[in-house]
């Protein structure tokens, strides 16, 4: 019996020594991950493909597997030796973090399944708002491509298509005031809303802005443009579209929809 508790002591001590390494290195690695994609030391399918869903995903099967298994240990233990013996701590704080680092993974996959992959959103689908060519000239060539046209889906469905289906309510804006008004409330809105505006230009009746991700770094771009209705009013477009062909998970749709929305609210 005696040899028995001294090999559980052992196992024991080898099993929280695990655990407490895991509940460093899990979160270390994941912020390793994405900072790292987005500081540029290594590219988007690293971090995100090779760092994240693969080597992350084991990780955390690691710490969840671990942290179970030192938790019966430490059961056992108390049950054959009658006595408290180890550290509990760090086995429920790996198996915590394990259980939500894979939760959030399963989240992340059913949002993927739910909605489909638009990542060039625009209020005018006949004709978009385009970039300037400053603007085409700073990005990479490894960057999405600006031309919405013949643009589709991952099922092949066209882009115009899909978003109408998926975002009815994204489209052209009408609002009964001037231009000019209606450009310096866009403008500030943008700037309201984080967008790191680049260029301007009233005598155009377009800005462009960008915004990127905290994590990784994923960035968008973004063009906003007003013209008149003829008629007094204002004609409001937006587009906004992912540089890298990686599921936005209706991030840019959402950031189209709440400018829309922010801009048609009544002013005070």
């Amino acid at each position: 019996m005696a040899r028995i508790i001294e090999l559980l002591r052992m196992a024991i001590d080898i099993a929280v020594a695990l655990c407490a390494m895991l509940v460093l290195m899990i979160p270390l690695w994941f912020a390793l991950a994405a900072f790292g994609t987005k500081w540029e030391f290594w590219d988007w399918q690293t971090g995100l493909n090779a760092m994240t869903h693969v080597w992350g995903m084991r990780l955390l099967l690691a710490g969840l597997v671990a942290g179970v298994l030192t938790l019966i240990v430490l059961g056992v233990f108390r049950l054959t030796a009658g006595e408290g013996y180890g550290n509990w701590s760090s086995a429920i704080a790996v198996t915590l973090i394990a259980v939500a680092g894979l939760y959030w993974a399963m989240q992340v996959d059913q949002l993927k399944a739910a909605d489909p992959a638009i990542l060039d959103v625009t209020t005018d689908f006949a004709e978009p708002p385009n970039f300037s060519s400053a603007f085409i000239s700073r990005r990479s060539g490894l960057d999405a491509s600006l031309d919405y046209a013949g643009k589709t889906g991952r099922d092949g469905q066209p882009l115009p298509q899909l978003q109408a289906a998926h975002y009815p309510q994204i489209r052209t804006l009408h609002l009964d005031e001037s231009v000019d008004t209606a450009f310096a409330r866009a403008l500030e809105l943008a700037r309201v809303q984080g967008w790191r505006v680049s260029t301007a230009s009233r005598q155009a009746g377009m800005f462009e802005a960008g915004a990127e991700s905290l994590w990784y770094g994923f960035r968008d771009d973004m063009v906003v443009r007003v013209r008149s209705d003829e008629a007094g009013g204002s004609l409001v477009d937006v587009r906004s579209l992912a540089r890298q062909p990686v599921h936005d998970l209706g991030r840019n749709a959402d950031r189209v929809q709440e400018f829309l929305v922010l801009l048609d609210s009544p002013q005070p």
